[in-house]
């Protein structure tokens, strides 16, 4: 009877002890398996050195290369990763590319970038076979002019930002028809060589007929062909040009299409911040800036692992109209305050 009563009290004095036992048994069964489903799930990305190798077919992608670079640099901060770029630049020679390409390639780089539709498309033949990673910054018509096989799935090494300019050609008529009630006659510059041309002028004419407009369609493809096309151009049978998505003219726009034009006193209502830049005097498109800095989020995914084929090509997040005061006030273009709030952009670049 003692002996069971000093056994009890021995327990009674234990007590506290054991429940501390039990509650830190229980802590650690609990948090012991958090701590491992955190560990499995959370991001793990090794700092190294990156590096990048960009083709360019001019200057006019410096923006979304800007952009991109810019983007990265967080990235670098985040995870510690050091990017090293080698950019290769056509300066507007076309048929450097494929060589600029196939050296691209062979240097074995962790990310491949093409600045543009061309600079994708000489990419896709230097890359074929390989697992190098592409991924485009700006690309009108993807998926038509055959660099990927749909916008959920590449099917093949390359991923990227599809600018929606063909389709937003319809959106750019518009625009036109608010900000120039008055424009019967809207003249394109036409690649046929070049898809995003070709879809961009099939989605105008059908535009055209819906708001009243006379289309005129000059084919050019080289700068011989622009400049005798520009030299052509009058007040009198051009109200406004309209910018189809086209490297040959986009390069030509600065030095050869607007000097014209602006004599004519003829607008220009392009695509981008590179067409306000060039002479337009409106644009409607996606930012190029923004669409770089929208491609770095796709080159984390592929630096986290995720292969090119299973990420799905994507937008602009918000296309943007951009009017420049300065061109509006020299092309004596009368504005209602309705067009000027419609604007997501007020810029004053000097001509």
């Amino acid at each position: 009877m003692i002996l069971e009563n000093r056994l009890i009290l021995q327990g009674l004095k234990n007590e506290p002890l054991v429940l501390l036992s039990c509650h830190l048994w229980g802590l650690f069964i609990f948090v012991i398996p958090i701590c491992c489903l955190l560990l499995l799930f959370s991001p793990s990305v090794e700092a190294k050195n990156i590096k990048i190798s960009i083709l360019m077919a001019s200057d006019v992608r410096q923006l979304p290369v800007a952009g991109l670079k810019n983007a990265l640099a967080t990235h670098s901060t985040e995870e510690g990763h050091t990017f090293k770029y080698e950019i290769k630049n056509a300066a507007g020679d076309r048929k450097q590319l494929a060589t600029m390409a196939a050296e691209i390639i062979a240097a074995k780089p962790d990310v491949a970038i093409a600045g543009g539709g061309i600079e994708a498309d000489a990419l896709l033949v230097a890359s074929a076979g390989t697992n190098i990673p592409v991924v485009f910054l700006s690309v009108s018509s993807a998926v038509e002019r055959g660099i990927v096989a749909s916008m959920v799935s590449s099917g093949n090494n390359f991923t990227g930002i599809d600018t929606n300019d063909t389709q937003l050609t319809a959106k750019r008529l518009w625009f036109i028809r608010k900000i120039l009630p008055d424009a019967k006659k809207v003249l394109c510059f036409h690649v046929p060589s070049i898809v995003p041309s070709r879809q961009a002028l099939a989605v105008a004419r059908l535009s055209a007929k819906e708001l009243g407009f006379e289309l005129q369609v000059v084919e050019v493809e080289s700068d011989a062909d622009i400049k005798r096309a520009a030299g052509e151009l009058s007040r009198a049978t051009t109200d406004v040009i309209l910018q189809l998505p086209a490297a040959p003219t986009d390069k030509a726009l600065r030095p050869i299409i607007f000097p014209k034009a602006m004599a004519e006193k003829i607008p220009i209502f392009g695509y981008g911040e590179a067409s306000i830049d060039g002479g337009a005097f409106a644009s409607y498109a996606g930012s190029r800036f923004a669409n770089g800095e929208q491609a770095a989020r796709l080159i984390h995914k592929i630096l986290k692992g995720t292969a090119p084929k299973e990420i799905p090509i994507e937008n602009p997040e918000k296309p943007e109209l951009i009017i420049n005061k300065d061109l509006v006030a020299k092309l004596g273009i009368n504005l209602p305050s309705r067009v000027w709030r419609m604007a997501d952009q007020l810029v004053d670049v000097q001509f």
